[in-house]
């Protein structure tokens, strides 16, 4: 009994110091591969994958590190990028540890794909990750994303902790839950409305910056609605233009009043299909907040930023005149 338990002991030193050596490896090539642990994936799982892409080459010895160090039960699911030269120990605590966390924050206004560049800037995914994702892969899980075309407007703004390497449809569910907890309860469970003012909200969000004159715009908006006119919205054209992004975009030409997109507004009665930005808490409280004016036009002060109202066509043209066309 005496000699087992010293074989014992001498195996586990032998383990314990094989797996701190400098330059010592379980793996065969030295390159940096991608590893992924489901969420919930037991132990026996994590060590076949380690193994089948050569970043272990023991899943015996891992097993018994693992379960010497108590690291066993401590893996955690993300998405990591392992040096295939790393020691057994090394693997181990990084697996313990979980993915390196960073913050990102979403302006309101930001579009899907401006989102998947910031995300994807910060390492958090793959460039085009949350462009090309699937939203049936999540629409059993939230009931209000049943008519949704894609992801744009339900990213909603915020500052959010991802992990490096993330699996997008955790990243995605990071969304969809803080839209749930944060934007759903304005809404009081009308889902019959929900898309089209969200699409509204999206509109002011680009178009409107005070909150307290989104209202009024809101209000216009649904009014031309109402009687069948072109909304002609600047916002929707530029989204047509630059397929989806307002960064960097060139500002608008003639012709591009001319763009054959449903998301020309200008080119097609109605709203746009889709949001055509991610409008934050305030914007769709002033999108479910519409009030009654005898305004039908307004536009922005280059300088100011404010919205100038118009009750006309001929009071819009003049302000036009005054606070666009003027040198």
């Amino acid at each position: 009994m005496r000699r087992i338990g010293l074989n014992i002991v001498g195996f586990i030193f032998l383990i314990g110091a094989i797996s701190v050596v400098p330059g010592f490896s379980f793996a065969d090539t030295n390159k940096i591969k991608e590893f992924t642990i489901r969420n919930g994936a037991p132990f026996n799982e994590i060590a076949d994958n380690l193994k089948a892409e050569g970043l272990i080459k023991s899943k015996i010895l891992f097993k018994i590190y693992s379960f010497i160090t108590g690291d066993i039960n401590e893996f955690k699911a993300g998405r990591y990028l392992l040096d295939s030269d790393l020691s057994l120990s090394g693997i181990a605590r990084l697996l313990a540890s979980g993915p390196k966390e960073t913050s990102v924050a979403v302006i309101p206004g930001m579009t899907l794909k401006e989102i998947d560049d910031k995300l994807s800037g910060n390492s958090v995914i793959k460039p085009g990750e949350l462009i090309n994702f699937n939203i049936g892969l999540v629409k059993n899980d939230y009931a209000w994303l049943a008519g949704a075309r894609s992801l744009e407007g339900f990213l909603l703004p915020d500052t959010y902790n991802f992990t490096r390497n993330s699996d997008i449809k955790s990243a995605v569910e990071k969304f969809l839950d803080n839209f749930d907890k944060k934007a759903m309860p304005l809404f009081a469970g009308d889902l019959k409305n929900l898309s089209a003012k969200l699409i509204i909200a999206s509109i002011l969000e680009k178009e409107i910056p005070d909150y307290g004159e989104q209202r009024t715009g809101a209000g216009i908006i649904e009014k031309r609605l109402a009687a069948g006119m072109a909304l002609q919205v600047d916002a929707t054209v530029i989204y047509a233009k630059c397929r989806g992004r307002f960064i960097s975009c060139p500002q608008l030409t003639a012709l591009d009043y001319k763009i054959d997109s449903p998301y020309n507004t200008y080119f097609h009665a109605g709203l746009p299909p889709a949001p055509i930005s991610n409008p934050g808490p305030k914007t769709i409280e002033s999108a479910l907040g519409a009030v009654k004016s005898d305004y039908w036009y307004y536009l922005s002060d280059p300088k100011t930023q404010k919205t100038i109202f118009g009750k006309t066509l001929d009071e819009h043209n003049d302000n036009r005149a005054l606070y666009l066309l003027k040198k």
